[in-house]
């Protein structure tokens, strides 16, 4: 279920726990009972409502009008365990907009909903939900939004990245279509405009490839293949392919690969991680830099590793080049072309496999991103000692 299902689900409980709460209130005061937790045995309607209210598992708190804690169902004593009957909300999370809008909706009976910045075991955002139950008290769920609040904020940013992204090659290609239609347009420069265009529409094509295969990685949780593929084939598949472009480069490919090791990946898969390890490395390593493709295994596992020794990437880049559209060398990427999702399509099957994906780099020294899968198989006759 999405979050936004998870917050429908507790304000609709909340909702009705309320209605539960407030009539076994009644009825407990119609029987001479005076206080929402006092213990003593009681048949009413109270009771088993108080009791289902325990063991729930949402993290939901009875709160008075000075939001002081009166009862604490177990999500809530599990998710929050300093707090304590008596407690007040300010003094345990230390928070002073979450206690005095908690207040706030108590004394006026409104139900609120509101987010809040909290430290727990870490700093996050809550989505608090107050249901008024009477004048002097409340239901109030804390729920950790964090996951949710951070993944809309990324969504956004890649909306907003992809747009930046798609402009670029359709304002060019806007220009080069205005050009064409002028008639006085020579019959060489109308055939170099029009090779420019159908660059332009290559790499919008790209782009949205790119972006497809990463919604589709996202979204999809079915094993990416049921036959593993050898990793060793599929990474001298992809330095073969891309020899002619890392001669024009001027980068040397080379490769160094143990065969016979099974990856869970299907062969396209397996092309396009060791493709876009290699097409970044022969696009930013410079001139006269040689890239390595290795592959071995190590324990259980597989590795896959290309490593340059040109130019490096800076240690204050290295936290975010597997992120969507990040680029170290503004500049180098506008040369170059490239979709600026490569890596991030690497990390995302990587993660996906069971596996993962990191970079060391060096300015002037180079950079290595290695892969690590999960060892599927090995075939016979491949060689089988460890190396690391």
């Amino acid at each position: 279920m999405e979050m936004a299902g998870w917050f429908v689900a507790i304000a609709t409980i909340l909702v009705a726990l309320s209605a539960i709460l407030w009539m076994g209130r009644r009825s407990r005061a119609s029987s001479g009972g005076s206080h929402l937790d006092d213990e003593r045995p009681a048949e009413s309607m109270a009771e088993p409502a108080l009791g289902a209210f325990a063991a729930l598992p949402l993290p939901a708190i009875v709160v008075d009008d000075e939001a002081r804690v009166r009862r604490l169902s177990q999500g809530a004593r599990a998710k929050f365990p300093f707090l304590d009957v008596g407690s007040d909300l300010l003094s345990a999370f230390g928070e002073l907009e979450l206690a005095s809008r908690v207040a706030q909706a108590v004394r006026l009976g409104e139900p609120q909903q509101f987010d809040t910045r909290l430290f727990v075991d870490r700093r996050g955002t809550y989505r608090v939900t107050v249901a008024p139950i009477a004048d002097d008290s409340a239901v109030v769920c804390i729920a950790d939004a964090t996951e949710a609040v951070d993944y809309q904020e990324l969504r956004m940013q890649f909306v907003s990245n992809v747009s930046h992204e798609l402009r670029t090659p359709l304002t060019g290609l806007r220009g080069l279509l205005e050009a064409l239609d002028h008639d006085d347009l020579d019959r060489d420069a109308r055939l170099r405009f029009a090779r420019r265009a159908q660059h332009e529409v290559g790499r919008l094509a790209a782009i949205i490839d790119d972006v497809m295969l990463l919604s589709e990685l996202e979204t999809s949780s079915a094993p990416l293949t049921e036959e593993p593929v050898e990793i060793g084939v599929a990474a001298a598949s992809a330095a073969a392919t891309l020899a002619g472009q890392a001669e024009q480069s001027g980068v040397e490919l080379v490769t160094d690969l143990e065969q016979g090791l099974l990856a869970p990946l299907t062969p396209r898969m397996a092309e396009m991680v060791v493709g876009n390890l290699l097409t970044n490395a022969i696009n930013y390593a410079g001139a006269g830099a040689r890239a390595t493709v290795r592959t071995y295994r190590s324990d259980d596992d597989l590795i896959l590793e290309v490593a340059d020794d040109g130019v490096g990437i800076g240690e204050e880049h290295l936290p975010h080049v597997f992120e969507r559209f990040y680029r170290a060398d503004r500049s180098r990427s506008n040369q170059v072309g490239g979709t600026g999702l490569g890596l991030a399509i690497v990390k995302h099957i990587a993660d996906r496999a069971g596996g993962e994906a990191t970079a060391t780099s060096r300015p002037g020294y180079g950079t290595t991103v290695r892969v690590r899968l999960p060892l599927a198989g090995v075939t016979a006759g491949s060689k089988l000692a460890p190396r690391d």
